[in-house]
């Protein structure tokens, strides 16, 4: 919270100056660069975070942590269209933040590279910062897909010198993209990782034991049973 220094020398002034307009004015110019330096200080001190960087200062917190800002395809991140384009998103809705896909600027590409918003790119400074300091276990790996795509469950079976990976989200184009495309997720050097199957949590076919999953239909309930999963590739 910045500190209004004319305010403050104002409300010192001795009581027979409190009434001395050209008092109060000369003190109010006296201080107009002590205001605009505390504004700076303040800047420094609270809009240097993830949180509250903005662009050249989201910049620098990415060159710090090794994350470039034009680092993804174009094709990884969907947009808004309509439906005779198979590739586009749908309007949002005000019940579910998850649906719907922003709208393209008019000159940002959608095939190669491109810049990320600040909103996506406060995302991936987070997730390499937890990249950076993995022992790249498989706690580790699960607490960073967990985060990345904010998925409740991840099923993990290790393996010889590989691993598979289940995940309890039905996963977006762009999420899938970025799990199989970059190297965000930390992985061991030598070992092979398989995504295999997506499911809704909480509501998808398993048998006895599994957590979270529910049993087989029933015709005359289409309410009782889970939901299969699906192959992420």
């Amino acid at each position: 919270m910045s500190i209004d220094h004319k305010q403050i020398a104002i409300s010192r002034l001795a009581t027979q100056f409190k009434e001395s307009t050209n008092l109060i004015s000369y003190i109010k110019t006296l201080l107009i660069e002590a205001n605009t330096l505390e504004d700076i200080f303040n800047s420094i001190l609270n809009d240097r975070w993830i949180d509250t960087a903005v662009g050249i200062q989201l910049d620098i917190l990415g060159v710090i942590v090794g994350q470039p800002r034009e680092i993804i395809d174009s094709e990884l991140y969907g947009y808004f269209g309509f439906a005779v384009n198979l590739e586009s998103g749908s309007f949002g809705s005000l019940s579910d933040n998850s649906v719907g896909e922003r709208f393209r600027a008019n000159r940002e590409p959608i095939f190669g590279k491109r810049i990320l918003s600040d909103s996506e790119y406060r995302l991936w400074i987070r997730a390499r910062i937890i990249t950076n300091i993995t022992s790249s276990t498989p706690e580790d790996i699960i607490q960073q897909i967990k985060f990345f795509i904010n998925a409740e469950q991840i099923i993990f079976t290790d393996g010889d010198t590989e691993y598979s990976i289940s995940i309890s989200k039905i996963l977006t184009e762009e999420e899938k993209a970025t799990l199989l495309n970059s190297n965000i997720v930390p992985k061991t050097a030598g070992v092979k990782v398989n995504y295999i199957t997506q499911y809704d949590f909480g509501s998808f076919f398993s048998f006895q034991g599994v957590p979270n999953s529910r049993g087989l239909g029933s015709i005359n309930n289409p309410n009782l049973g889970g939901k299969f999963g699906k192959l992420i590739i």
